[in-house]
């Protein structure tokens, strides 16, 4: 055999390797065999390539010289075009790594660097904002959604055919009932309204004239009767003559907010054609279905909070009413709450309702980015002394918004007080124990200012 440069280890066990080959045993577990496998503390690899980014991971190069003698090479069985000095660089290479790890060195120990988890080197801190834990009232809300009505609509519809002349009010305008909305063009009811009144004039005078006569005896009976009655029909045709005039100025039915304009000037209508849609937008009113076992705690005149969907604006309103009957099928009860005065709402908006179902006046609340979850419990980390945390588990209560309720800690022997400071920003990032440091005001960018509203 051709002298590598290696010894070759006389007594060496043998056992079989990956896919049935020959691998050589070392007693300090490394061994080299180019056809076959390599095993390394009791690891074995079927090929250099499953080997090499195992162990070039490190530096385990510094023992290479007192270990090359701990390992050996078995080139028996070589085809030619695999004869040592064709592989003398790669095994050098691969000596050099296997060498490394057939090292008996302490734990911690790599080499020259002094680098590596074991080391001496000191735990980095992790930035966090802190803020305090208080007593403050918080509610137990129940929250669903709803859409806002007005409990007066009306469509005002045209009375009377025409032209639309002049519009007066548009959409948004605040209206009172019978204020005129729109002009219709109106020649041929004047017409006809002065013609009436000339023919009613003339029965009124004949009637006058034929009661005079016939109560000398000089008329008939069917004479007064037919003068009667064409004076009666005359005076039925003026008034219908005046309300055809009337009605070509259309004329608000109700109170309330023009909602939507369906014609333009020049437009041609006729009886029943829709003009405008208005509204009564004080109070605006929202049905909802609740649960019946929350309808226990509800009453009339109770507070709610209403939070448009879209644009996030608030709103206070009322109950109403409380239907006296449970839906069977829902099993739940009929809930009219009321938004009075101006609240910036609309008919057809989507609400959030939050309705306040039980108040705790002094609880302890945290905010609620300083929870973090661990399956189905809840912890939280404080602030301790020289800059570590303390992981405390704790069981929550009421919810509000931002704000979560302290119920106790999990554990009777901790305690939280009011005025602790835990942790509200980086609080996945830790675990107990871990080295924190505070981040200065306006430190963080845009998670800075989320941490000084939670805390």
């Amino acid at each position: 055999m051709q002298d590598s440069g290696f010894r070759i280890h006389p007594t060496l066990p043998r056992n079989t390797g990956a896919g049935g080959m020959d691998c050589i045993l070392h007693p300090a577990s490394c061994v080299l065999h180019p056809a076959s496998c390599i095993r390394v503390d009791g690891r074995e690899y079927s090929n250099t390539h499953d080997f090499f980014p195992y162990y070039l991971r490190g530096s385990r190069s510094a023992r290479i010289k007192n270990t090359l003698k701990e390992c050996t090479v078995n080139t028996r069985g070589f085809p030619k075009s695999l004869q040592l000095r064709h592989l003398v660089p790669f095994l050098v290479f691969l000596v050099a790594l296997v060498g490394a790890a057939c090292g008996g060195g302490e734990p911690g120990d790599h080499g020259g660097n002094g680098a590596g988890p074991e080391g001496d080197q000191d735990e980095p801190a992790i930035s966090v904002r802190v803020g305090a834990v208080s007593r403050e009232p918080i509610s137990s809300l129940y929250s669903t959604s709803a859409t806002l009505r007005a409990d007066r609509q009306a469509t005002v519809i045209a009375r009377t055919r025409g032209v639309v002349e002049r519009l007066v009010v548009e959409e948004g305008d605040r209206v009172g009932a019978g204020q005129a909305l729109a002009y219709l063009e109106d020649e041929e009811q004047v017409i006809a309204a002065a013609r009436a009144r000339s023919n009613e004039e003339k029965a009124s005078r004949d009637f006058a004239r034929i009661t005079g006569l016939h109560d000398r005896g000089l008329s008939s009976l069917d004479e007064y009767e037919a003068s009667r009655t064409t004076a009666e029909d005359s005076k039925h045709a003026l008034e219908l003559a005046e309300l055809e005039l009337s009605r070509t100025v259309i004329r608000a039915p109700i109170a309330g907010v023009v909602v939507t304009r369906h014609l333009d000037v020049g437009a041609t209508v006729s009886d029943g054609t829709p003009v405008y849609d208005l509204a009564d937008l004080d109070p605006l009113y929202a049905d909802i279905n609740i649960p019946e076992r929350h309808v226990t705690r509800l009453e009339a005149g109770q507070e709610v909070l209403l939070t448009a969907d879209a644009t996030r604006k608030e709103a206070s309103a009322i109950i109403e009413r409380i239907a006296p009957s449970v839906d069977p099928a829902t099993g739940t009860v009929k809930v009219t709450v009321a938004v009075e005065g101006d609240s910036g709402l609309r008919p057809g908006a989507f609400v959030r309702v939050d309705i306040v179902t039980d108040t705790h006046e002094d609880a302890l609340v945290v905010s609620r980015t300083a929870l973090v979850a661990e399956g189905r419990r809840w912890h939280l980390y404080r602030l301790a002394d020289d800059d570590l945390v303390e992981q405390i588990e704790v069981v929550l209560g009421f919810e509000s918004g931002e704000w979560v309720e302290i119920d106790h800690p999990a554990d009777d022997a901790v305690t939280i007080s009011p005025g602790d400071n835990v942790v509200v920003l980086g609080a996945p990032a830790l675990s107990d124990g871990a080295k924190v440091r505070i981040m200065e005001d306006g430190e963080g960018g845009e998670e800075s200012d989320t941490g000084d509203q939670a805390g």
